[in-house]
């Protein structure tokens, strides 16, 4: 039998248990299966979340019964957009112009070929850019770069991921078919942590972004060389939200698992703390109640 989120939101957990670690966001009007009773009042349920089923457990009191199918999600006419790029004045060690991506000549090449391939330019590009020391991603006081530092490893890879975005006149012009030029300010703008997670919901799929609940499969994902992505929205929206790539295994440098699951990916990011690979905190961050919804994205 189908069900309705009747709530604005509803958290979808690991386990039945309002402290268990959230799995996903369901938000109003998502259409959920009932699978089994759990607890009192929890209950077994799947569903689709841009195109990937999921299942978890939820509070049935926030749900009401619906026979109506999941509305497929709409089609887009959006491209991609950057400000101007192969500008060599745009660097690693250049603390400014971090709307554009970096033009350096002797970057990279994108990522390509077979998994092995994939895997070692993937971490080529990792090792050039050198989060640790550049000036572009160095935290100023409370302003931090992680959004920055996704995107540069990203458009490197040859991967989409917005540095700037469509303003909402831009994208209701191009809705219509007319041509839209990147003017910043205009018709674009810069996009942080906590617009990315809007963004890879409402438009990833259609970028080659596909949504992830297991963190086995994303970091199987990054070690195929396939840019892996968690992102999380913060709850109080004035407050930063973070983004972080998923780095493959190598060498010394390996996921946490317990009983042979992935419990901690392999992590790379700029943030308060920037580092190459590594873990941040001690645990699954993106779980926190100081985040109002997250998601695991990895390229198909």
């Amino acid at each position: 039998m189908q069900f309705r989120v009747a709530a604005t939101a509803l958290n979808l957990r690991a386990k039945p248990s309002a402290q268990a670690d959230r799995v996903a966001v369901l938000p109003q009007g998502c259409i959920v299966a009932r699978l089994a009773l759990a607890e009192g009042n929890w209950w077994r349920v799947g569903a689709v979340l841009q195109g990937a089923g999921v299942e978890g457990f939820v509070n049935s009191t926030f749900l009401v019964a619906s026979d109506a199918p999941a509305e497929a999600p709409p089609a887009t006419r959006i491209g991609a957009v950057h400000l101007k790029e192969n500008r060599t004045d745009i660097t690693r060690h250049r603390d400014g112009g971090r709307a554009f991506p970096i033009g350096e000549a002797d970057r990279p090449p994108p990522v390509a070929g077979d998994a092995a391939a994939r895997r070692a330019g993937l971490l080529a590009i990792i090792d050039w850019l050198d989060v640790e020391s550049g000036e572009r991603w160095l935290a100023n006081g409370t302003t931090t770069f992680c959004n920055i530092y996704a995107h540069d490893v990203c458009h490197l890879a040859g991967v989409y991921l917005p540095r700037v975005w469509w303003t909402p006149k831009a994208l209701m012009r191009l809705g219509s078919g007319e041509p839209v030029a990147a003017a910043y300010g205009e018709t674009v703008r810069e996009l942080s942590a906590n617009d990315l997670a809007d963004w890879f919901e409402d438009y990833g799929p259609s970028f080659g972004w596909r949504r992830l609940f297991d963190l086995d499969a994303l970091q199987a994902s990054a070690n195929q060389g396939r840019p892996a992505i968690i992102v999380a929205q913060r709850t109080d929206l004035d407050r930063s939200g973070h983004i972080q790539l998923v780095a493959p295994e190598h060498a010394a440098h390996a996921a946490h698992r317990a009983d042979g699951k992935v419990i901690r990916p392999l992590q790379s990011q700029a943030g308060v703390t920037n580092f190459r690979y590594g873990f941040l905190g001690s645990g699954s961050w993106w779980s926190g109640s100081e985040f109002r919804k997250h998601g695991f994205w990895a390229q198909e």
